[in-house]
């Protein structure tokens, strides 16, 4: 991927993240590129729809399959906007992913932070360094902490 690719993908999961943010929902946005250039972006839909299963990734994952009516979508990239979670990583394995491209560690729940070894010689896995994006985290993970604090009436 080049450098200007990986700009423009960027910039576009920084603008899914961003509604997302403004929709209430977990500002986490995927990216996925298939090797025939189609190209799926998506968002946590996790309290949109009250399900814990609707990350971002697993979400484009489906898009792509259902497009390819297969279920493996080997030599496809995958852009994220944080780390994924153990859950979505298993996704990402199963589904055959050539390159898996990060923004945001997630040092609590991420995949790779803790049980980076078992992907090393399957995925090639790029950190990215964006600072554009971690603001939009910080801002709604505080509002919700704010929420939660706010006594009832």
């Amino acid at each position: 991927m080049t450098k200007v690719q990986l700009k423009d993908c960027l910039d576009r999961l920084l603008q899914k993240s961003q509604a997302l943010a403004q929709k209430g929902e977990i500002p986490v946005a995927a990216m996925l590129i298939l090797e025939d250039g189609s190209v799926f972006l998506d968002g946590n839909a996790v309290e949109e729809k009250d399900d814990p299963f609707q990350h971002a990734e697993i979400r484009v994952l489906r898009q792509a399959m259902a497009k390819t009516h297969g279920r493996y979508l080997k030599g496809a990239v995958l852009l994220v906007s944080l780390e994924p979670c153990l859950l979505c990583m298993g996704a990402i394995l199963k589904a055959g992913i050539k390159d898996l491209y990060y923004v945001l560690d997630d040092e609590e729940l991420g995949a790779l932070s803790h049980y980076h070894a078992f992907v090393d010689d399957v995925l090639r896995i790029h950190r990215i360094q964006d600072d554009r994006f971690l603001p939009i985290m910080k801002a709604f993970f505080s509002s919700i902490r704010n929420r939660e604090k706010k006594p009832s009436l």
